[in-house]
């Protein structure tokens, strides 16, 4: 949030400018659902694996990986599409909307067939086969409702989206403790989300319609022209999703559904640090979109900004996560899942690396490099398919229990470095400015001083963690790497005209 109120701003400007503040009052908007929505999120995903084991979570995170690496074919790019433009003409989603519908309901029956012929020449066991249906219904909806939400973020429609993803998700979280409740097991977890998804299409559907008085004529020429041209966002975005799936697919079919569970507690765990994600694929393009269009210097000044704040925020949570990882594994899903700490350990300074690249991803879109991040990624993914294919048998081999997540880890974090690095060096001097070198050396500072701190209070044991947080928030805000008068004016501001843009969105 403070990367929106710049010391760098224009000198003419006494305020921030109005498209500025209705992001910055959209992003608090979305953020208090999402804090909302993570809540109940991260309560399920701390009792689905204590509560299954790790061989039927193990499972559950199979069924999961394998139908969102196959369903991310039928999601054809259109949600950047739609946010870089449909947020300047609204009436364009009327277009595509209604063609896009048909062209994913039969994409999705050739994807479940395909999905379902390999898992019988791989001679899966029948309920697996069966857990992977459930999990292809929640794919469908759920794809529905990425495009869904993106009509609504791209308008700044975002009120009615932020109490849906509360509800939603409630009912979403009473389903599967339901199911746990009743004995349903992994199947009626994963009916509990595909039901879930479905309630929320049918609610998205009414407030696109309401919002852009969305029509669902079918057009397939304007939709195949809508489709070609996302054609470089889809690449990407599968690039993306395949190789942040392809570990788990991987290790099932090579090594032991306990292994799996495992790997998926780790994941679950550093998906924490992950907690930003989805408010910066909803805000981050539409925002660049209007800066562009004020000038050049404007997009340079949110790019620079926005890198400097997100990675600011995820620099602690990451190294706390690493620090404590044999702490909070067993903590969290109780000793069955010990072997996971290894996996969560390296994990953790992944997501650093993940935020670098999603902003600076969405600024080359914006700056029409689409199909220079599209090829980046294409080889990101080549490089994740050979590193886990090698990495995961050798781990397991070397390191014993849990070491086939040690080897998936190690290859998901040198692919993103490496993806991450091209990105940054074709982004160039937009990336970052003195200031924001500036504060991210002293957040590095910062980092070096907490682990060498951590290390000499070893005899201190598990309090040591806390000892590491209240040392870290001491040494950035006494070296000036967060600026908190800077956010408390942003949230000020955003507040205050709330009532001005209410009427607007």
């Amino acid at each position: 949030m403070s990367s929106l109120s710049w010391e760098d701003a224009p000198p003419a400007s006494g305020a921030l400018a109005p498209d500025t503040l209705r992001s910055i009052r959209n992003t608090l908007a979305l953020g208090g659902s999402l804090v909302a929505t993570w809540t109940v999120a991260l309560g399920v995903r701390l009792v689905l694996p204590r509560h299954l084991g790790p061989e039927s979570f193990g499972a559950f995170q199979f069924a999961d990986a394998f139908t969102t690496a196959f369903f991310v074919v039928t999601s054809l790019g259109v949600e950047t599409y739609i946010r870089k433009e449909v947020s300047t003409r609204k009436e364009h989603a009327s277009d595509f909307i209604g063609g896009l519908l048909v062209l994913r309901v039969v994409m999705s029956i050739l994807v479940i067939a395909v999905m379902t012929a390999l898992m019988h020449a791989a001679g899966r066991p029948v309920h697996i086969r069966r857990l992977v249906l459930f999990f292809a219904a929640y794919q469908f909806f759920s794809g529905l409702n990425e495009t869904g939400a993106a009509l609504l973020h791209a308008v700044g429609a975002v009120d009615g989206v932020a109490l849906l993803n509360v509800g939603t998700k409630l009912v979403w979280g009473a389903g599967i403790l339901g199911a746990l409740w009743m004995g349903a097991g992994v199947e009626g977890v994963a009916v509990a989300l595909a039901a879930s998804e479905a309630l929320k299409t049918g609610a998205l559907l009414l407030l696109a319609r309401r919002h852009l008085d969305l029509k669902l004529a079918v057009d397939l020429r304007r939709t195949m022209a809508v489709v070609s041209a996302s054609l470089p966002f889809y690449l990407n975005y599968l690039a993306h999703t395949v190789y942040g799936r392809l570990d788990v697919s991987l290790m099932s079919f090579l090594t032991s559904d306990a292994e799996v569970g495992w790997y998926g507690a780790a994941q679950n765990l550093a998906g924490v640090a992950l907690l930003i994600t989805p408010l910066m694929g909803w805000v981050l393009l539409p925002m660049f979109s209007r800066a562009a269009a004020r000038s050049e210097q404007d997009l340079d000044r949110v790019v620079r900004r926005t890198l400097e704040a997100v990675l600011s925020a995820a620099v602690p949570v990451s190294l706390l996560l690493g620090l404590g990882a044999d702490v909070l594994i067993p903590a969290v899903f109780g000793r069955a899942f010990a072997p996971a700490a290894g996996s969560l350990r390296i994990l953790a300074p992944m997501f650093i690396l993940t935020y670098a690249a999603m902003v600076t991803s969405t600024a080359l879109i914006r700056l029409e490099r689409g199909w220079a991040v599209t090829a980046i990624s294409l080889s990101g993914l080549g490089a994740n398919a050979m590193l886990n294919w090698f990495l995961i048998p050798a781990s397991w081999d070397a390191f014993g229990r849990g070491g086939a997540g040690v080897g998936a880890a190690w290859a998901l974090v040198a692919t993103e470095a490496a993806v991450t690095t091209l990105m940054l060096i074709l982004l160039g001097s937009r990336a970052f400015d003195r200031r924001s070198v500036t504060t991210l050396t002293k957040t590095a500072l910062a980092c070096v001083v907490v682990l060498a701190v951590h290390h000499s209070m070893a005899s201190l044991g598990p309090a040591r963690i806390a000892a590491d947080a209240l040392i870290y928030v001491g040494l950035v805000v006494a070296l000036g790497a967060v600026r908190i008068g800077e956010v408390v004016e942003v949230v000020r501001l955003a507040i205050r005209q709330k009532a001005g843009y209410a009427g607007t969105i």
